[in-house]
C-alpha cells in the first residue's frame, strides 16, 4: 500500500506541463464519435480503422505512471549530459505530443479521404477540441465522423475501343469482382484492374498494366437517392497507337557466369534446344545446362506470358546455384511485337561452411548425483550447392554436446552427465520426382465428375515448386545412470513452399520412412521400468518402417492483416507400419496362419510397429502497438496403435512441460490425467522425465509488453495435460474420461480429467 502510494505521489510530481510556453498545449486524448452509428455495419472496426490515421498521438508513460515527455523536458538543460541523462533521452524520453491544428486537419482529412476510397463517398469528417485540467494545458480532440451511406454495385459494363481487347473483356466479366449488390470500394476495383490486368499479359499483351485501365467511374445518377451506382470499367488504347500489340518471345539468351565486367569478346557461343548459352571461353558449364533449360519457360515462337517469365525466376532462383537472377527485355528492331530476352545469372559459392555454439546450464540436483549441470553444444554444417552438377544442395550438420557437473567429486568418470552426439545429411533435388506416379494418380482419380483426390492446383504447385528430398542421420544418446540409445534415420519426399496474398504455405510430404531406435537401460532407468508396464512395453527395440506414405506435414503463416491481426495453423499425420501390416494380413491369410512379421529371431527379433498419429497446432496474434501484443495458442494430438501393435511406441507418444509447453512444468513432469508416480512420492524421481500419453491438449495465452529500452515482459496463462486413452493398470487416473469419477485404491479422492 505504501509503495503504492509513492508511486502515486512521484507521478504527480512529474508535471509536464509546467516547461510549456503559454500558447502551447500537449494532446491529451483522441477520440471518434460516430454520427448515425445505425447507417453502418461493423463499427468498431471502422473506428479501429480510423484510429490507425491519426496524425498526432499523446505520449506513454513509462512503468504505467510516469509520462515519458517529462524526461525529455527534464534532461533538456544544455548541462544535461552526464551518461543516466543521455540513457533517460535515448531510452525513456519521447519528444511531447504539444499540440498541432495543421495535423489535426490532416487527420480529418486523411479520414474522409479513407472513408470515400471504401465507397462512402459523402463522408464528411471534421473536429473539436477542447481544454482539459487544472490550468487547460492540454488538449482533447474528438473527431466527429458522419460517414453516410455506403454505394452499392448495380450493374458493371466492361468496355473498349480496342475490339480485340474489348471481346476479351466480356469474356471476364463473367468471374469480375465487382458482384451487384456489393460495396463499390476502390480497394476491390483495384484488385479487379489487376485481375483484368495479369489476364491480359498472360495472353500476350506484355505492355498493359494496371495503368491502362480507367480510375473508378461510378454513376448514381440511375439509381438517385438509391445508394446504387453503375460502374464503368474501360481498359485504354496506347498512347501511340490505337491497338495493343501481343508479343511473341523472340531469342532468348543466357549468360550462366554473368559478370559486368567482362567482356563480350571472352565469351563463347553454344545453342541447346533454342537457348543462345554466352560462357566464358576459359570455363565449362558449372552446372549441367539441361538443368538451367529446365527451369526456363520462355520459349521462342510462344506468345508472351508473364507467369511463365515470373515462374522462370522463380525456379532459376530455386536452383540455390544463383545468387542474383536478372531478365532484360528488348523489342526486336526487326519485329516491333517480338521480345527478345536476356538472362543474366550470378553465381553463389558453391562450398559453405558454419559453426554453431551454444552454452547452457540445466538445474538437477533432485536427479541421482546430477547436482548443477553446464552444457556445451557444438554443430558444424556444411553446404554443397552443387553436388552432382545438377544444382543439387547437400547440407551436411554434425554436432555434439555433453552435460558437465562442475562438482564431479573425486571421481573424473562423474564429470560427464549427458553425451550428445548426432549427424545429419540432407540431399534436395530442384526437380520434383512423382514416386511411383503416386500424384498423377491421386490428381487423374476421378472420385466425381469435378476432378481428383487432390486439386489441380496443388498438383501444379508440386510441379513447379516442390524440391525432392533424401534425409539420413544418426544419433546416439547417454544420460549416465539412465539409458543410452543408438537411432537411426531415412526418409524419401519433398518439401515446398507458396506465397500469396494470404500468406506462406509449407508442404512436407514423406513417402517413405525408416526409423530404427536401439535402447540399453542402465540401472537408475531399470528401476523405473519394473515398475511401468506402459515403459516396459514402449520403451525397447522399435523398427518403424513405410513404404508409401510416412506423413504429411501443413502450415500456414497468415500475413498480419489492417487490424494487427495474423494466425498460424500447422497440421501433422503420420502413419508407420501399413504396408508391413497389410502385407502380413495378406500373407496370414492364404498361409492360413497367424504369424507376426518379425526381423530376426529369438531374444533379438524386432517387431514392426504399427500406429497413427495426428497433431494441429493452432496460434492467433493481435498487435495491440508497437511494444503491446497478445499471443494465444491451441495444441490437440491423438496418437494410437493399430494391427500387431498393442502401444504407440515412447519415442512417438505425445508429452507436456517445458519452457515451450506449459511453463509451471519439467519436460515430461505431467501427467497423464491424474496420475502420480509412485517413485516421484517416495522421492525416489522428482524429474518425471518420462511421462507421455495417447493424447494431448494444451493452451496458452500471453500479454507480451514492452517495459523500456530492449526490456519485455509477458503475463501468461498455460494450461492442459496428456492421457492415454486406455485404461492402464500400471498408471491409475491416467485414462481420458467424458466422466468424471474418484479414483480407486487411493487414500484421497480426484478427478481423472482434473487437467490443468
Amino acid at each position: 500500500m505504501w509503495l503504492l502510494l509513492a508511486v502515486l505521489f512521484l507521478a504527480s510530481a512529474c508535471n509536464t506541463t509546467k516547461y510549456l510556453a503559454g500558447d502551447e498545449q500537449l494532446l491529451a486524448k483522441n477520440s471518434i464519435k460516430l454520427l448515425n452509428p445505425q447507417s453502418l455495419k461493423n463499427k468498431t472496426s471502422l473506428k479501429y480503422e480510423l484510429a490507425s490515421l491519426y496524425r498526432q498521438k499523446p505520449n506513454t508513460n513509462f512503468l504505467l505512471f510516469f509520462p515519458r515527455e517529462w524526461f525529455y523536458f527534464a534532461t533538456l538543460d544544455p548541462g544535461d549530459t552526464t551518461k543516466i541523462d543521455r540513457w533517460q533521452q535515448r531510452v525513456i524520453a519521447e519528444t511531447p505530443a504539444i499540440y498541432q491544428t495543421y495535423l489535426a486537419d490532416s487527420t480529418a482529412r486523411s479520414m474522409e479521404y479513407y472513408l470515400q476510397y471504401n465507397g462512402f463517398y459523402s463522408a464528411k469528417v471534421f473536429y473539436d477540441d477542447v481544454l482539459v485540467g487544472k490550468n487547460e494545458k492540454k488538449i482533447k480532440i474528438t473527431y466527429y465522423v458522419d460517414a453516410g451511406h455506403q454505394v452499392k454495385i448495380d450493374s458493371v459494363f466492361f468496355q473498349s475501343e480496342d475490339t480485340s481487347i474489348n471481346k476479351v473483356l466480356q469474356e471476364l466479366s463473367e468471374q469480375t469482382l465487382l458482384k451487384k449488390g456489393e460495396p463499390l470500394t476502390r480497394t476491390i476495383y483495384e484488385q479487379e484492374k489487376e485481375r483484368v490486368a495479369t489476364y491480359l499479359r498472360n495472353h500476350g499483351y506484355a505492355d498493359l498494366y494496371s495503368n491502362y485501365i480507367a480510375p473508378l467511374d461510378a454513376d448514381t445518377t440511375f439509381h438517385p437517392g438509391e445508394g446504387r451506382a453503375n460502374v464503368y470499367f474501360e481498359v485504354l488504347p496506347p498512347a501511340t497507337d490505337s491497338t495493343h500489340k501481343i508479343f511473341r518471345v523472340g531469342q532468348v539468351t543466357i549468360y550462366t557466369q554473368y559478370d559486368p565486367l567482362m567482356e563480350e569478346s571472352v565469351l563463347q557461343d553454344t545453342f541447346l534446344k533454342g537457348y543462345h548459352f554466352r560462357i566464358p571461353a576459359n570455363s565449362n558449364f558449372k552446372i549441367r545446362p539441361s538443368v538451367v533449360v529446365e527451369s526456363i519457360h520462355l520459349r521462342t515462337g510462344d506468345v508472351f506470358s508473364q507467369a511463365n517469365y515470373d515462374l522462370t525466376i522463380r525456379q532459376l532462383s530455386a536452383l540455390g546455384v544463383y545468387k542474383f537472377v536478372r531478365i532484360q527485355e528488348e523489342t526486336n528492331p526487326a519485329a516491333p511485337d517480338v521480345i527478345n530476352f536476356k538472362i543474366e545469372l550470378t553465381r553463389n559459392p558453391r562450398m559453405e561452411m558454419g559453426v554453431d555454439f551454444e552454452l547452457n546450464y540445466t538445474n538437477r540436483s533432485a536427479t541421482s548425483g546430477a547436482g548443477n549441470l553446464i552444457g556445451v553444444f557444438i554443430s558444424p554444417n556444411l553446404r554443397n550447392r552443387n553436388l552432382f552438377r545438377g544444382a543439387e544442395l547437400l547440407v551436411t550438420n554434425v554436432s555434439a554436446g555433453v552435460e558437465v557437473n562442475p562438482k564431479f567429486g573425486d571421481t573424473l568418470s562423474n564429470l560427464f552427465n549427458t553425451i550428445d552426439l548426432r549427424v545429419q545429411a540432407d540431399l534436395y533435388f530442384p526437380k520434383f520426382y512423382d514416386y511411383l506416379g503416386v500424384w498423377k494418380g491421386l490428381y487423374s482419380a476421378r472420385i466425381s465428375k469435378k476432378g481428383g483426390l487432390i486439386s489441380g492446383n496443388y498438383y501444379r504447385l508440386l510441379t513447379e515448386n516442390a524440391q525432392t528430398r533424401l534425409t539420413a542421420s544418426y544419433n546416439y544418446l547417454l544420460l549416465l545412470g539412465f539409458y543410452r540409445y543408438n537411432l537411426l534415420n531415412a526418409f524419401y519426399g519433398y518439401d515446398m513452399q507458396s506465397r500469396d496474398q494470404r500468406g506462406t504455405k509449407r508442404y512436407i510430404v514423406n513417402h517413405i520412412g525408416l526409423d530404427f531406435l536401439r535402447p540399453v537401460l542402465q540401472e537408475n532407468f531399470q528401476e523405473i521400468i519394473e515398475s511401468n508396464e506402459f515403459l516396459e512395453r514402449s520403451f525397447g527395440k522399435q523398427l518403424f518402417v513405410s513404404l508409401l506414405f510416412r506423413d504429411f506435414s501443413y502450415s500456414h503463416n497468415s500475413r498480419v492483416n489492417r487490424f494487427g491481426n495474423s494466425h498460424y495453423f500447422g497440421l501433422n499425420v503420420e502413419l508407420a507400419g501399413a504396408e508391413i501390416w497389410a502385407g502380413n494380413s495378406i500373407y496370414n491369410a492364404f498361409a492360413l496362419r497367424s504369424d507376426t512379421l518379425r526381423l530376426g529371431t529369438g531374444a533379438e527379433a524386432i517387431d514392426f510397429s504399427q500406429y497413427a498419429k495426428v497433431e494441429t497446432d493452432v496460434r492467433v496474434y493481435k498487435q495491440f502497438s508497437p511494444k503491446s501484443s497478445f499471443a494465444a495458442r491451441v495444441s490437440f494430438g491423438i496418437a494410437r496403435p493399430f494391427g500387431y501393435t498393442t502401444d504407440v511406441p515412447y519415442v512417438k507418444q505425445f508429452y507436456v512441460g517445458g519452457p515451450n509447453s506449459i511453463r509451471a512444468w519439467a519436460v515430461r513432469g505431467l501427467g497423464p490425467g491424474g496420475h502420480l508416480d509412485t517413485l516421484s512420492q517416495e522421492g525416489r524421481n522428482r524429474l518425471l522425465f518420462y511421462q507421455a500419453g495417447d493424447l494431448k491438449l494444451e493452451f496458452s495465452a500471453e500479454y507480451r509488453f514492452n517495459i523500456f529500452w530492449r526490456l519485455n515482459g509477458a503475463l501468461f496463462l498455460d494450461g492442459g495435460n496428456i492421457w492415454t486413452l486406455q485404461k492402464d493398470e500400471s498408471r491409475p487416473g491416467s485414462q481420458f474420461l467424458f466422466s468424471s469419477k474418484p479414483l480407486e485404491n487411493n487414500n484421497f479422492p480426484y478427478l481423472v480429467n482434473d487437467a490443468f
